[in-house]
């Protein structure tokens, strides 16, 4: 059974939840996708003409998985060390990372801590996969951006995300209405589509935790494209999960096999990778502390 596209009132909700507006310098940076002439310096100034965009672009590259243990400083570095072409993935959510700063509470900032280094995962993931959407490292760190708008809205939304983080992917939703009467893909669907992401990335946030996604042979709410790029980030958040000493994905047991036949690995296979990264996330660590 798959989750219904919102029905309610949406126009009410966006002005309830005060969703920033999209930037006109996320258009400018999503068109040089396409000029085949890109230069780093053309994308640093376009970064660098926003600060708090240019904040968070260095803060990614200082993340670990990306930073190495080295320390970048400038804006130019940060773009050199991501690559221009995972700047201009990333683009999306790390714009919608910038707006969100200022007095935003510490729980968020631990949030996009830990959105950016799911992001990470899944560009690797996806350099190990063949014909991954190119949308999907956005969508790695856009996915999730109901949380962050709930986190800013509700006070008690940051005990709901501990909870979440135990539960079972088939729970998500229905604890998230429990306590606060919606759910963050909900939220993160009205967020994409206020800023008018194609409609195939916003049906991947609201569909994310469906439970027969994988297994509708063609007959469910998303495309090829939307299924991997659910798929890429749930495995994404089993490896960043699992990362931590004695912590499980109570989620992954029960759905991750699915996912992994979609995406054509074996268990063997992502059980390589997935150690492969957990040594790397704490040896980066250890470089930075």
């Amino acid at each position: 059974m798959t989750s219904p596209t919102p029905s309610f009132d949406r126009d009410q909700f966006l002005k309830n939840l005060v969703i920033p507006p999209r930037p006109d310098i996320l258009d400018r940076l999503l068109r040089l996708r396409d000029d085949p002439s890109l230069s780093l310096d053309e994308v640093g100034a376009i970064v660098g003409s926003d600060m708090a965009l240019a904040a968070a672009m260095v803060k990614a590259a200082n993340s670990p998985l990306f930073s190495r243990g080295r320390r970048t400083g400038s804006v130019r570095q940060a773009i050199s060390l991501l690559g221009v072409k995972n700047v201009l993935n990333l683009a999306s959510g790390l714009v919608l990372r910038s707006r969100l700063t200022g007095d935003a509470p510490a729980s968020l900032e631990r949030f996009w801590d830990r959105a950016m280094s799911i992001a990470m995962i899944s560009n690797i993931l996806c350099e190990r996969l063949a014909h991954v959407p190119e949308d999907t490292r956005s969508y790695a760190l856009f996915h999730g951006c109901g949380m962050a708008l709930m986190l800013m809205r509700y006070p008690n939304y940051e005990r709901t995300l501990s909870l979440l983080e135990l539960a079972t992917d088939d729970r998500v939703t229905r604890v998230e209405q429990e306590l606060h009467g919606t759910s963050h893909t909900v939220v993160g669907y009205l967020v994409g589509r206020a800023w008018k992401m194609p409609e195939p990335f916003c049906r991947a946030i609201l569909h994310q935790y469906d439970p027969d996604l994988f297994e509708e042979n063609g007959a469910g709410p998303l495309d090829p494209q939307g299924l991997t790029m659910v798929a890429v980030v749930r495995a994404s958040l089993s490896i960043w999960r699992t990362s931590m000493p004695g912590r499980d994905d109570a989620g992954w047991l029960a759905r991750g096999h699915v996912i992994l036949d979609y995406l054509g690995l074996s268990q063997s296979e992502f059980e390589d990778l997935r150690d492969m990264l957990h040594e790397r996330i704490h040896s980066d660590s250890h470089a930075l502390s």
